[in-house]
């Protein structure tokens, strides 16, 4: 799937977080600016897979010279603690 996306030309595919990915990541390769990917929806809409599938992807594209794969695929852990970080308003928030 990720080469699917990657190597996709002017194919149009079905919506995926991959396209989503991918994009910033040739963006960011292209003008030399930083991305985000904003992922937000409801509870229980799948949030967390879409962003571990976004950095799947990026680990998978970006190549592995600096170990790259790792340093991306880190950042999950990190990622989970600010999402369930205790609010202000609400003491078991889960995002």
């Amino acid at each position: 799937m990720v080469s699917k996306y990657n190597k996709r030309g002017n194919k149009v595919l079905p919506p995926h977080p991959f396209d989503v990915a991918d994009s910033c990541y040739k963006t960011l390769l292209e003008i030399e600016k930083n991305q985000s990917i904003l992922v937000s929806g409801e509870s229980g809409a799948g949030k967390t897979e879409t962003t571990k599938q976004c950095l799947m992807f990026l680990a998978e594209v970006a190549g592995s010279e600096s170990n790259i794969e790792q340093r991306v695929l880190s950042v999950n852990p990190i990622l989970e603690a600010f999402g369930n970080a205790k609010t202000l308003r609400n003491d078991n928030s889960s995002r």
